[in-house]
């Protein structure tokens, strides 16, 4: 159902998708949708959840084992390599929802404090990765460092580069990598 959901709020657009569209996508009833999320805007939450993380696995982002290579990384380019490829990643995976969610927000106050309080809990997972970097390599503070990452790491930003400029993933990690490494890091002697 949280798929269903998934390609209709994309598709459609979260006003235009119903519960109904949902269960008959889904191919259930509509008490079933409901058994799952008491509403729309939750099924929302639950979707984007599932595409950021990947699985519905109730594992914190900082606890995954992405997050875990990061840490026993000690090279600090390396390290923000892998960040920009675990963006990647999930932007790849969330940022057609992720938009969805941004204009559902606009239309739906619960959504729209749902929205606030993921951005604040993305910044707080980035803050505790950035901080896996040694401190004597930044060549910004660790807040700067920190909302470098998360502004650079949006999914608004990942949209731009592969909708108006076609970029391809690939194009994305490797451009997101330079920029994180040449904008955080103090380059070696």
């Amino acid at each position: 159902m949280v798929e269903a959901a998934h390609a209709l709020f994309v598709e459609r657009g979260y006003r235009a998708t119903t519960i109904t569209d949902i269960a008959r996508a889904a191919g259930v009833a509509v008490q079933s949708v409901y058994n799952v999320a008491a509403s729309k805007s939750e099924l929302l939450h639950l979707a984007v959840d599932l595409a950021v993380a990947g699985d519905d696995d109730p594992v914190r982002m900082t606890e995954r084992a992405d997050i875990e290579r990061i840490a026993a990384t000690a090279d600090p380019e390396q390290q923000l390599a892998q960040i920009a490829a675990l963006i990647t990643t999930i932007q790849t995976r969330s940022a057609t929802i992720q938009s969805a969610y941004r204009e559902a927000a606009a239309v739906d106050a619960s959504v729209a404090d749902r929205l606030a309080a993921d951005q604040r809990r993305r910044h707080e997972t980035f803050s505790a990765v950035v901080a896996m970097l040694p401190a004597e390599r930044l060549r910004v503070p660790l807040a700067d460092a920190v909302d470098t990452v998360w502004a650079v790491g949006s999914h608004e930003v990942f949209m731009l580069t592969h909708t108006s400029l076609e970029w391809d993933e690939d194009r994305f990690r490797a451009w997101l990598a330079r920029t994180l490494i040449d904008a955080l890091l103090v380059p070696t002697p």
